[in-house]
């Protein structure tokens, strides 16, 4: 005869009959099938106990892995693909000379996403796409905690080499539209800004000196000589 106590849908104790006046009281544990799930007893904030469920393989590392998955841990860091590199907090691989995504956030038709940008070697691309035509696919924005004078730019764009030098070579900044090889606006090593199109602006300061105010007495004088000819 099999009968038990129960506390709030928890099996807490099984009592054994061996005849009419013969019992035994053991302990009853949940168990599982596999190795890799167990229940355990839990208690809310309320004081509620109940059973969960706990996937014991999110648990189990071997050699900084957890256990059927591609997931690491190290020290605090998390590796995907690989055991993180170097003090990254979250390290993704991305293999080389392939066209693949590293991280999104969006809905998998517009959103946010970051990866390697060739088949050949490895360049870091960002690629944003915006919920319409008429929407911005990507915004950086530089937000300040105060208004406090200062110095420093609100959002940098830095071009250096893997010393941390400066770029003497090469390009630092290009912005093109569809076609990476027609630069609508490029910047050099040499700081030249090279532009092609028209530029618009209200004024332009030389040396100090504003563009508009030369032009406006240049055409003073234009006409001082014109009168004077005439």
């Amino acid at each position: 005869m099999l009968d038990t106590i129960n506390h709030k849908n928890i099996l807490l104790n099984q009592i054994l009959f061996t005849d009419e006046t013969s019992y035994s009281i053991r302990e009853v544990l949940p168990s599982s099938k596999d190795n890799e799930s167990i229940q355990s007893l839990s208690r809310d904030r309320t004081g509620n106990i109940f059973w969960i469920h706990i996937d014991n393989s999110l648990n189990l590392l071997v050699n900084n892995r957890f256990i059927n998955t591609n997931i690491y841990y190290d020290n605090g860091r998390i590796g995907l693909n690989r055991s993180p590199l170097f003090n990254y907090k979250v390290d993704i691989a991305v293999p080389k000379n392939t066209l693949m995504t590293a991280f999104h956030i969006g809905d998998g038709s517009f959103g946010f996403s970051m990866g390697n940008g060739t088949t050949e070697g490895f360049v870091p691309e960002i690629v944003g796409i915006g919920s319409d035509e008429n929407d911005a696919g990507l915004y950086f924005v530089g937000i300040a905690g105060n208004d406090i004078s200062s110095n420093i730019p609100l959002i940098i764009i830095d071009g250096r080499n893997t010393f941390n030098d400066t770029l003497t070579n090469r390009p630092i900044l290009g912005i093109t539209s569809g076609n990476y090889n027609e630069y609508k606006l490029l910047i050099n090593a040499k700081g030249n800004l090279i532009i092609d199109g028209t530029i618009t602006t209200n004024d332009i300061i030389l040396e100090n000196q504003s563009l508009k105010t030369i032009i406006t007495n240049l055409k003073k004088e234009i006409e001082i000589l014109k009168n004077k000819l005439s």
